[in-house]
């Protein structure tokens, strides 16, 4: 009798050892279907990193609160700093006061206007202060909201006019930005300064554009 037991409990056993082949079998076969139809579920997918036109790393910073209509004069802290613009030559450094403003170079007199903007939050301008050949590198902003800058310096390194009327400048442009809420420049911590380096090129008729802009690696 226990022989006959022990026999009808091994066919269970084969049976339900059977069963489960047969079922990991065909779940094997699903899955095999799924990838060959449908590929792409496992495909790398391409992560979008942050990046900055200013650097080739990217720094974790904490931003302050963006706020696109803020007006930066209700600031009392940023009002009380140096927000002038300061401009280098040689060793020797000088603000530019507005009412002097005629006696500088065409270069110079557009910082003066490229800063005001930045300042200003107006996107729209700023993306009509560079060349085409700067747009082959880099998008023109979507937006940015007001910038507290300051201790703002262009240290012009070097001058040249062309035969063709037009005249090329290279500066050194650092700056800082209180309460930075990371809209305008991602890589730059509150408060803090990155040296940048500029080519502009002026025409004939005194219009002058950012060419190139980069940064010093550090």
């Amino acid at each position: 009798m226990n022989t006959e037991n022990n026999q009808k409990d091994i066919k269970k056993i084969k049976k339900k050892r059977m069963l489960i082949a047969i079922i990991i079998v065909s779940v094997l076969g699903v899955i095999s279907y799924v990838l060959l139809e449908n590929p792409q579920i496992f495909e790398k997918k391409e992560v979008k990193k942050a990046t900055s036109m200013y650097s080739d790393k990217l720094y974790s910073y904490i931003f302050h609160k963006c706020e696109d209509d803020f007006d930066v004069t209700t600031d009392e802290w940023y009002m009380q700093l140096d927000r002038s613009l300061h401009y280098k030559s040689g060793n020797v450094s000088v603000m530019v006061l507005d009412e002097e403003l005629s006696g500088y170079n065409n270069a110079v007199k557009f910082f003066k206007t490229y800063f005001e903007t930045v300042v200003a939050g107006d996107e729209e301008t700023y993306n009509t202060y560079f060349t085409d050949r700067y747009y082959e590198n880099n998008d023109p902003y979507i937006s940015f909201a007001p910038q507290m800058i300051y201790d703002i310096e262009v240290e012009q390194l070097s001058e040249k006019s062309h035969d063709d009327g037009t005249t090329s400048w290279s500066f050194n442009v650092k700056y800082k930005i209180h309460k930075n809420n990371g809209t305008f420049r991602n890589d730059l911590d509150s408060d803090s300064t990155k040296t940048l380096y500029y080519e502009l090129i002026g025409d004939k008729q005194g219009n002058v554009k950012i060419d190139y802009v980069t940064y010093y690696k550090r």
